[in-house]
């Protein structure tokens, strides 16, 4: 096992490996070099940002990531930051909590950005509270969840009319940056953002600003740019902020079936076999 997984520490490990193995750390055209028998790199999770997929294509090396084993966990934790900074549990000890007035879910609207698996069921944990649903998504299939009903808007009107905003899309060149200035200033001061997809896709300097001018009322981050976000940030020290260290996807359930799932990708990948999750499929269908 190396000291670290810098690139220096790991590189002594790779004159023979077949496969690598990340979960957040990067891999790099120059550690593929290093292996000159690799044939598959493979990660716990739906995102592939840190890996570097075109070295991989051309380099012939299958790119396996794990997609929808996490989504039920991620919504569930997106509703739990919700919650908590919708009925104000962060004024514990404060006396205010007696003069204050928590929000509900039923009869207000959620936007979800994303609709990919956790984005699914957090539409669904939604609909299930009386929630009226807006999403906003590159494939607008109103089969993707069956028997909920939702309005297909662009994000402009999602923003604007949401009282609560769920991040579940992947990050891309698009979605870098979309929580910024512009669009932080469409949203209703009384709403409030969660974000469980990546944290580039908000403009962390524009959310501080838009918390300490009290333009939104909560923010919920389990993904930060930088992550983690230092100790010192000024974001940890608005109590209407809920920061946790990405960890939305990590339950007891969603663990074990991902890693079962990397795995069986990783032994398929050996054996010259198509794995089950494939990024770079034209590693294989030429």
């Amino acid at each position: 096992c190396p000291s670290d997984f810098s690139h220096q520490a790991v590189t002594p490990f790779l004159s023979t490996a077949e496969g690598i193995l990340t979960a957040h750390c990067p891999v790099t055209a120059a550690m593929m070099d290093a292996a000159p028998n690799l044939k598959v790199v493979a990660k716990p999770g739906a995102g592939w940002d840190n890996i570097d997929v075109a070295a991989a294509t051309q380099r012939g090396v299958l790119v396996c990531n794990v997609a929808g084993t996490r989504g039920r966990s991620v919504a569930e934790h997106a509703f739990f930051m919700l919650t908590y900074l919708a009925k104000h549990a962060w004024m514990l000890g404060d006396t205010d909590w007696r003069h204050t007035l928590s929000y509900q879910f039923g009869g207000n609207r959620l936007g979800v950005i994303g609709l990919g698996t956790a984005g699914s069921v957090a539409v669904q944990i939604g609909a299930g509270l009386g929630m009226e649903i807006l999403v906003n998504t590159r494939t607008p299939d109103p089969a993707r969840v069956p028997g909920v009903s939702l309005q297909f808007v662009d994000r402009e009107t999602l923003l604007a009319e949401s009282d609560y905003v769920i991040l579940t899309m992947p990050l891309t060149d698009e979605t870098r940056g979309l929580i910024n200035a512009s669009s932080l200033e469409l949203m209703r001061a009384t709403s409030i953002l969660v974000n469980v997809s990546r944290g580039p896709t908000v403009v962390t300097d524009d959310l501080l600003n838009a918390m300490q001018r009290g333009h939104l009322a909560g923010a919920g981050l389990d993904v930060t740019d930088p992550e983690p976000l230092p100790d010192d940030h000024p974001l940890r020290r608005l109590p209407n902020v809920l920061i946790t260290p990405h960890i939305a996807g990590r339950t007891h359930e969603s663990q074990a079936e991902t890693l079962e799932r990397m795995a069986s990708n990783i032994r398929l990948a050996l054996a010259g076999e198509r794995p089950v999750d494939v990024v770079n499929s034209q590693v294989i269908d030429g």
